[in-house]
């Protein structure tokens, strides 16, 4: 998005705010503000390796500059984080976040000033996920407080951070636990929502429905029509016979680091999948990672490796802009003495004021002897990040593999990654999130691929409002009748 276009829509943001009606908010002085403000910019200058990945450093400036101006003593505390999130946003990483106080979340969590209704984005709509007071399941949300469904969810959006230019994760977060807390931020503290919906064959209706508080908008979300009836395992698999094919989904890499015991028993079930498809010699098979939003190291690598047959690595760059911890008295891990010390090793190679990972840890991967060479069908959808999203980019590599489904929020080519950190802003106690090491992923140049894209379907399958009602696997069916032909 150029610049002048971001800063008008910052500015709409801005004036929205200003013209809620709203119970009283938290308030800091414009002294205080300012401080944790260019606190907040230093930080992301001297600790986020990837805060120019996707912008020049004259981009990244101006924003920081133009968000400061908006900073004023009759700006209220949830409009002064909209401002922090201004810059966030703009600089693009999904490990990127900005988290309120524990003892502010506590207040508002208890407080009835929530959506109550758990919501699908869908084609770039709004449904109802939960039948609520008499809407429906299904229902189209036209507006909420006045405010049109597609800007409501641009405004949403806002507030979720994705890998360099991509959208489709902002909207796909909207249908997530996140809704509350992310209406929140656009409307305030609401006594209640006047919505207007339509369903399939009716006209658009009004109705006004009471805000909650956040234990009741979790309960509703429980409740909600998409979720899944059972609870999804890490990883399973099975064979379909009727297409010859074979059917893994892993949902996480999170199953711990090399040495634990959740690794080792990923790393055996893996190989035993991997055998028996050869031993039957599968032509097929489908690797689901949807909703997999990374995990620990190595165990992306190791599955990619039984689907390959190239050798490879994690990344060809991967570097800090620091080994020292700067700001440590702000610095809210408890990994402070042990940080500099692992990062003195790992990243030894000094180039320019970057700190280069040396080839201890990125070694050179080959593929398994077990290793599949047959048509590999890989499912992704928005929620597919970090160790998710490398993953799927290096598989996307391979001429053997065919991407289904909807765009992933991590990027193809790169992300920022590896390490998360956390600092405390002294006035506001904001939370910062991000992550430090700058990653250039081990994957081919592709023409449908730009720098700041996510991983790309080669097939664009998203679900239908019909499958949406009656809960059936789109982009699944979609590739089972891709191979029947």
């Amino acid at each position: 998005m150029h610049l002048i276009t971001k800063l008008t829509t910052l500015s709409f943001l801005i004036f929205l705010f200003s013209c809620n009606t709203e119970k009283k908010e938290y308030t800091l002085s414009q002294e205080a503000m300012l401080e944790d403000y260019q606190l907040f910019r230093n930080i992301f200058e001297k600790a986020n390796a990837g805060l120019y990945k996707y912008h020049t450093k004259a981009e990244i400036d101006s924003v920081f500059t133009a968000n400061e101006k908006l900073i004023n003593n009759n700006l209220p505390f949830r409009k002064y984080q909209t401002v922090l999130w201004n810059v966030i946003d703009y600089t693009g990483s999904c490990h990127n976040e900005l988290f309120h106080p524990d003892s502010l979340n506590k207040t508002l969590n208890k407080e009835k000033i929530f959506f109550p209704i758990p919501l699908k984005h869908l084609n770039n709509k709004l449904y109802i996920n939960y039948a609520h007071k008499g809407i429906a399941v299904g229902s189209e949300i036209v507006s909420v407080n006045g405010i049109a469904s597609k800007k409501l969810s641009s405004l949403l959006a806002h507030y979720i951070s994705t890998d360099g230019h991509n959208k489709t994760g902002k909207y796909a977060f909207l249908e997530t636990s996140s809704l509350a807390r992310l209406m929140y931020y656009v409307f305030g503290k609401q006594n209640e929502f006047n919505i207007e919906y339509k369903t399939e064959n009716s006209s658009i209706k009004k109705q006004q429905i009471n805000a909650v508080d956040k234990a009741s908008f979790v309960n509703n979300y429980n409740l909600r029509h998409t979720k899944q009836k059972k609870k999804e395992e890490e990883y399973q698999y099975q064979y379909i016979d009727s297409i010859n094919t074979g059917y893994l989904k892993v949902t996480t890499f999170g199953m711990g680091g090399p040495e634990s015991k959740g690794h080792k028993k990923y790393a055996k079930f893996i190989d035993s999948i991997f055998k028996h498809l050869n031993k039957i010699k599968a032509p097929n098979l489908i690797v689901d990672i949807r909703n997999n939003g990374g995990g620990n190291d190595p165990n992306d690598l190791l599955l990619y490796s039984y689907v390959t047959q190239r050798n490879f690595r994690e990344n060809t760059s991967a570097y800090t802009i620091f080994q020292d911890i700067p700001f440590p008295e702000y610095y809210i891990d408890d990994d402070i003495e042990e940080l500099p010390i692992s990062l003195k090793e790992e990243h030894s190679i000094e180039k320019n004021g970057k700190y280069y990972q040396n080839d201890t840890f990125n070694k050179i991967w080959e593929p398994n002897k077990n290793a599949f060479n047959g048509s590999v069908y890989l499912l992704v959808n928005p929620f597919v990040a970090s160790a998710g999203s490398l993953f799927a980019s290096l598989a996307k590599s391979d001429d053997n593999t065919i991407v289904i489904g909807e765009e992933t929020c991590g990027g193809y080519y790169g992300h920022t990654g590896h390490i998360p950190v956390n600092y405390e802003l002294p006035n506001s106690k904001l939370i910062l999130h991000f992550s430090i090491v700058d990653l250039e992923q081990d994957v081919k140049q592709l023409t449908d691929e730009k720098y700041g894209d996510g991983v790309k379907p080669d097939y664009l399958v998203t679900q239908s409002y019909k499958d949406f009602l009656d809960r059936k696997d789109t982009q699944l069916n979609f590739t089972i009748n891709l191979i029947t032909k």
